[in-house]
């Protein structure tokens, strides 16, 4: 057993307690009932603490400064592994293949047996050994003549005088110039006319019997002067013409003249330059002009519909305005709206070309014509050689980003994507044609494209040299237990290239749980925060079996979850609450999930949900206009149509994998932020959107944080702390003392510490672990100076303030106009709890997308707004749900729309409309499987949604 004895830690209420080791323990509760303080900032912290005491003196040195847990003690500790919420990163050369290190093993792989293509023909290279040559040579018909040259290389050929001289004393006779067999005598008065193709006549011989060994001396020696080809002149007895063979010892194709070296795995690496495609130095992508960044409006003529990155009222303002003026004039179209100008003349204005300046020159009157650049022409040289940061952000207002030209967004340079392995036939589907099934060949950036599931039966059949089946054999069975874990977490429909910064918190987590799953380790205590995340009910059983693997190879499972497949499944449960912040952290429940009493989750899991709004979900609605998406085809999407009802909540739902992100954050989203925002954002593909006029205003509600330093928190992020600024300025020592609100800022100088420079916490930089940070010791931990703190506001300084809870501060401030409205709205939606200087980086992403929420709802009323929610149950418990669905109702009954993407039953149950993606992951996925009310997609067995919907209908009846 794990004993905790007298845990405080946050809001721990001095709590005893014990855990069973090799179990799967879940701990659950209210959001801030302390879940995370007990299993992150108590085991875990411990944990680390103690593997840091096994360490050296060096690191033990660090150990003092570093933040204990408050515990009086923790006895059965294991070692201890956190598996985290956190984001793939925001390094774009990561990716899935990276983050795993399946990259790494398959650049070994593809060195040792990739076999080298011709990128420009696509041929297939081969290379021999001198053994090779002399074996083929050997098997010729007996009486076939064989001469034997190498080949010198065009500059050394260059200088015919000290060529001939260098040949001569090495005892060579002859050589054959531009194919004609010549002595050296007369080759050398014949060299400056004839000197284009020079071999050298290594020998001349007959096979028969016993002349291996003359032909193994010929070959070496050829191979000893030209290196890596040796040409052989065959003439058959039967045949009075001669061949010409060209035997290659390196990867060289003699018909093109393409040449690549031998391989390593640093060329198959896009982070070096020996493989990185030079063009986009490894990074996959480029950033270009965009022309529909520098349309404003294209229902304005050509000069005021044009905004480009100039300065207003410039010198080049002035100068398009005379450009579009003459492009007017050259195509007849004065006046004439952007959206209607010919094409001809939007190609000469984004791309350059010739233009009529207006000007007559000569006594012909010949139009001067004049070499336009182009907009985007122009845009892009000037990014290129700008050096004022000023200039550079103008224009990168009109960039965007897309692939590659050169290498196709693959990263690679040309010589290396063309190295390919053989491997899996290809999986039959409906699509497929009819005949026999072809071996796939494939480089390793194409294998990287394929989804893990695909990449893991294309990897069963692989084709290795049986000289290097051993090493090679051990590599692909690495690979193929590490796709595996990935599969078995629900991570099959994931690219291996894709990138890091594109994944959920949720399928981050799980990457790293299908890379403890490879490490083999026993005898550990895993942490785990919400791994369900981001997983559609049907895929929740294969991360279970995946927690109980770990638990069955005898470590202990410890994991933070409301989920309630995961809570059923648990071997023990661990519940705090009752409520949040000062109000939780006490220990409800602790036992067998089938023995433990009194257990508020428990209950409601007997009970079911049973609180859903009556009547919610009827398809019958008045729903009035619509949002319609055509032709969606981007990823994975087959070109579908969805119709999103206005004035409604409607849930975007399916399998993991199967499209809801690309078509709401990829597409829509993306187009949202073009339009009512000017982002430079470019939506995936697609026909268009109809329905944006009907739109007054768009709210993207995701789960990016708020802020990624200890500076950022709540009161900055939702304006509280302007205004609680603001007030202290106007206290009376403040006035007396000439304090403005900047003076109770933490990040300028005057009021801050400057020791810890406002962020009351100083970063240990620890190079075997994570950087640390632990209190500053000039301020404590408070931020500003003794000056700053010796102004207070009802007995609390500005410190004092930002450690209230939002609840705690709602009374303190209860009489400021604006900022006591904000407090509410924030404790209304389940974050009374909350400190107002929380640093942001502590905040799940559940807290962060509510904390938007708030922001928003805190605002006047708008017209017709449409709020998208990606995922915003997570880290909420089963009431705390139900506060999150009052707030959606409230915005719907304003005449708003709720667009949600998620897997939680009991927020598909109570929306109004149902759009279920599927019915599976990657290229199973992508289309429209059922739409309707949730009572509908119930009733509907081909729907993954359905189906859930329906088994949960059940167990709560």
């Amino acid at each position: 057993m794990i004993r905790i004895r007298g845990a405080r830690q946050h809001n721990l209420r001095n709590l005893d307690l014990e855990i069973p080791r090799e179990k799967l323990v879940v701990v659950t509760g209210p959001s801030g009932s302390g879940k995370s303080s007990l299993a992150f900032h108590t085991l875990f912290a411990e944990g680390q603490r103690r593997f840091v005491e096994s360490l050296s003196a060096y690191a033990r040195q660090f150990l003092d400064q570093l933040e204990k847990p408050d515990v009086d003690a923790i006895e059965g500790l294991s070692p201890a592994i956190a598996i985290e919420q956190r984001s793939g990163g925001l390094n774009p050369r990561s990716t899935v293949a990276t983050a795993t290190e399946i990259y790494e093993h398959l650049r070994v792989l593809w060195a040792a047996a990739g076999t080298p293509h011709d990128p420009e023909t696509g041929e297939r290279l081969k290379k021999m050994g001198a053994g090779d040559i002399v074996a083929a040579l050997s098997a010729e018909p007996e009486r076939t003549k064989v001469v034997v040259l190498a080949p010198v290389p065009r500059e050394e050929a260059a200088d015919g005088e000290r060529l001939v001289a260098d040949l001569k004393r090495q005892g060579f006779v002859r050589v054959r110039l531009d194919g004609e067999m010549i002595d050296l005598d007369e080759a050398e008065s014949a060299w400056p006319a004839r000197a284009r193709e020079v071999e050298i006549v290594v020998d001349r011989l007959v096979v028969r019997e016993g002349a291996e060994s003359r032909i193994a001396d010929s070959v070496e020696t050829a191979l000893r002067i030209c290196g890596s080809e040796s040409r052989v002149l065959v003439q058959r007895p039967e045949s009075d013409e001669w061949e010409v063979r060209s035997f290659q010892t390196s990867y060289r194709n003699p018909k093109t003249g393409f040449t690549i070296g031998e391989l390593t795995p640093r060329h198959f690496s896009f982070n070096s330059h020996l493989g990185a495609c030079p063009a986009c130095e490894g990074l996959g992508t480029e950033r270009f002009c965009d022309p529909g960044l520098l349309v404003d409006d294209p229902q304005k003529p050509l000069a005021q519909a044009v905004k480009g990155w100039w300065k207003p009222k410039s010198q080049r303002e002035k100068m398009f305005a005379r450009e579009a003026e003459a492009m007017e004039r050259m195509f007849g179209v004065e006046g004439v709206a952007f959206a209607e100008l010919p094409e001809a003349l939007k190609v000469l204005l984004f791309h350059g070309g010739t233009l009529e300046t207006g000007w007559k020159m000569g006594a012909e009157k010949k139009p001067q014509l004049k070499k336009y650049e182009g907009l985007c022409v122009e845009a892009e040289r000037k990014l290129h050689a700008a050096r004022s940061e000023a200039v550079r952000r103008r224009i990168l207002r009109v960039m965007a980003e897309r692939p590659c030209r050169v290498c196709g967004g693959k990263r690679l340079k040309a010589a290396v994507l063309a190295v390919r392995m053989e491997g899996g036939r290809r999986a039959a589907d409906a699509t497929a044609c009819s005949g026999p099934e072809q071996p796939r060949w494939l480089g390793i950036q194409d294998f990287c494209g394929l989804p893990v599931e695909e990449a893991l039966e294309w990897l069963k059949g692989v084709q290795v040299p049986s000289d290097r089946a051993e090493i090679c054999g051990r590599l692909v069975k690495e690979l193929e237990e590490r796709l595996s874990f990935l599969e078995r977490v629900g991570l099959g429909y994931l690219g291996l290239d894709r990138a890091s910064g594109t994944l959920s918190g949720g399928e981050a987590q799980r990457i790293r749980l299908a890379t403890q799953l490879g490490s083999g380790l026993t005898g550990v205590l895993y942490v785990l925060d919400e791994p369900s995340i981001g997983l559609h009910a049907e895929d929740t059983g294969r991360l279970i079996g995946a927690l109980e693997e770990l638990r069955d190879r005898g470590n202990t499972v410890v994991v933070v979850e409301h989920d309630e497949a995961v809570i059923r499944a648990a071997d023990w449960l661990v519940e705090l609450g009752p409520g949040a912040g000062r109000e939780g952290g006490a220990l409800l429940a602790n036992g067998p999930m089938t023995e433990v009493a009194g257990s508020p989750t428990k209950a409601w899991l007997e009970r079911g949900a049973g609180s859903r709004e009556p009547g919610a979900g009827k398809s019958t609605l008045d729903w009035g206009d619509d949002l319609v998406i055509r032709g969606a085809r981007e990823h994975n999407l087959k070109g579908i149509d969805v119709r999103i009802p206005l004035g409604t909540i409607t849930c975007l739902c399916g399998p993991s994998g199967s499209g809801k992100s690309t078509l709401a954050d990829d597409i829509l989203m993306r187009a949202m932020r073009r339009h009512f925002h000017g982002s430079t954002d470019r939506p995936g593909a697609h026909d268009g959107i109809d329905g944006f006029e009907h739109i007054g205003k768009a709210v993207i509600v995701d789960q990016a944080p708020i802020g990624r330093s200890p500076r950022s928190n709540p009161a900055t992020f939702t304006g509280a702390f302007d205004l609680i600024r603001s007030l202290f300025s106007k206290l009376p020592l403040s006035r007396q003392r000439g304090y403005g609100p900047g003076r109770f800022s933490f990040n300028t100088r005057g009021g801050r510490c400057e020791r810890c420079e406002g962020a009351g916490r100083l970063k240990i930089e620890m190079h075997f672990l994570p950087d640390a940070w632990v209190p500053c010791g000039a301020c404590g931990g408070k931020r500003f100076n003794r000056e700053t703190l010796e102004v207070a506001f009802k007995g609390m300084n500005i410190a004092d303030v930002l450690a209230l809870s939002v609840a705690e501060a709602k009374q303190v401030f209860s009489a400021v106009p604006k900022l006591a409205p904000l407090l509410g709205v924030i404790e209304d939606l389940g974050l009374g709890y909350l400190r107002l200087g929380q640093a942001a980086d502590t905040l799940s992403g559940g807290e962060a997308q509510r904390l938007k929420l708030a922001v928003e709802l805190a605002k006047p009323a708008a017209p017709h707004t449409f709020y998208f929610f990606d995922e915003p149950t997570t880290g909420l418990h089963f009431g705390d749900v139900e506060r999150l669905l009052k707030a959606f109702r409230g915005l719907r009954e304003a005449g708003h729309t709720v667009l949600v993407v998620e897997h939680q039953l009991d927020v598909i149950l109570a929306a109004d409309h149902v759009i279920d993606l599927g019915p599976g992951g990657g290229k199973r996925g992508g289309r429209v499987v059922a739409v309707g009310s949730p009572a509908e997609i119930a009733g509907i067995p081909d729907s993954p949604t359905g189906r859930a919907l329906a088994a949960k209908l059940r167990s709560e009846n």
